[in-house]
């Protein structure tokens, strides 16, 4: 009897500490969660994907910094970054505030951030991060008023919104219609990514206090496209006004997708390769490796206003990739960048100059002395291109 309660309580410990530790998502990070760094896939670069010549200024702005996600201007020129674990810094002044319940396993923790349209107004920073409740993971999208350099008074505006140790998307940001546009991961249930009915894989749509707009694609809910697996990336192109969104595939097959309301994008049923003519096939599939694309901007079209110059920045890839749209948004060229920085989470533009942060401390990477760091980057374009 004394062996049975033993035994019993031992058993019981355990579960507990498993439990504590995050339960089966600490398993599956364990075993899932493994460094994928790899020199090959840089020589693997087709050339052919080089035609025209940029070359980049490049100078480090930070340093040491804990896993930066997003990176966001403020108005008077200063940055705020968010680290994984959980912080919220500006740079050259340091945190401001470390947001408690965040859950930092795996791919999960603080990661979007974004700032009210009209900021100068309403000084409100959005924050997307990973916690738990009882014995599940979610993620949820909370603001916050920027006052006296510290973010307080939150206000929760969208939770439970499936999480995991992987596939949690995470990337926030306003559209030229003043929405906010939310990318959210399968979360490790593919299947969940075609129920409308779920907030995984999905891109969301909602008004900045939280309510959702009357002309979202389906009545009542924030979803505005599904069929996603892991999307980490918004732009909108400068011109057209079109949205782009950038996606992890399965060993390999990641994707640029040009959004629209209301389209199913595929997942789990299709990914990359054309399908039913019911799904929204990408923009761009990348078959031959694995970019694993995360953040991604838009910058002016030197001497070709119609075109649209998309960056990407890539995490296993190991490079920023300058996608050339043509007129009709699909890629004409493309140019691989940065590929000696190792895995790259994020690139902003801002004022005329690019700014791409390192993620080689993210468990996936080789962290080198002072990483991670954050790149300011200035084009310089040959041959009037």
């Amino acid at each position: 009897m004394k062996k049975v309660l033993k035994f019993s309580l031992i058993t019981a410990l355990l579960l507990l500490s498993l439990w504590q530790l995050g339960g089966f998502h600490f398993l599956a990070y364990r075993f899932m969660f493994v460094p994928d760094y790899d020199q090959s896939y840089a020589a693997e670069f087709p050339a052919t994907y080089s035609p025209r010549l940029v070359q980049m200024k490049t100078t480090v702005i930070a340093e040491n910094l804990n896993i930066p996600w997003e990176v966001v201007a403020l108005p008077d020129g200063r940055f705020l970054v968010t680290e994984r674990p959980g912080q919220v810094l500006i740079l050259d002044q340091g945190r401001i505030k470390t947001i408690t319940p965040v859950l930092h396993l795996g791919e999960g923790g603080l990661l979007g951030m974004s700032l009210h349209p009209d900021f100068g107004q309403n000084p409100y920073v959005y924050l997307y991060y990973t916690y738990r409740q009882g014995l599940h993971i979610y993620n949820r999208v909370s603001r916050f008023i920027f006052s006296s350099d510290r973010l307080v008074d939150e206000q929760i505006l969208m939770d439970q919104i499936p999480g995991s140790v992987v596939h949690n998307g995470g990337r926030i940001k306003f559209g030229p219609d003043q929405c906010l546009y939310i990318t959210t991961g399968d979360a490790l249930n593919k299947a969940s990514a075609q129920d409308i009915s779920s907030m995984a894989g999905k891109i969301l749509r909602i008004h900045a206090d939280g309510s959702i707009p009357e002309d979202n694609p389906f009545p009542g809910s924030p979803v505005f496209s599904y069929g996603h697996r892991n999307p980490q990336g918004l732009a909108w192109h400068p011109v057209t006004g079109a949205l782009y969104s950038s996606e992890h595939g399965p060993l390999r097959q990641d994707e640029i997708n040009l959004i629209s309301g209301g389209q199913n994008y595929g997942w789990p049923i299709v990914s990359c390769a054309e399908g039913p003519g019911k799904f929204q096939d990408p923009v761009l599939c990348y078959a031959d490796f694995t970019l694993a694309p995360s953040g991604m901007s838009f910058i002016p079209s030197p001497g070709h206003p119609r075109e649209g110059h998309l960056l990407v920045a890539g995490l296993r890839g190991n490079m920023l990739m300058y996608i050339i749209l043509d007129q009709t948004g699909k890629p004409m060229h493309q140019i691989p960048l940065l590929q000696d920085h190792g895995r790259l989470r994020t690139v902003v533009f801002h004022h005329g100059f690019l700014y791409v942060a390192t993620n080689n401390r993210d468990g996936r990477g080789q962290p080198h002395d002072h990483s991670d760091i954050l790149i300011k980057v200035e084009l310089i374009y040959h041959n009037g291109d």
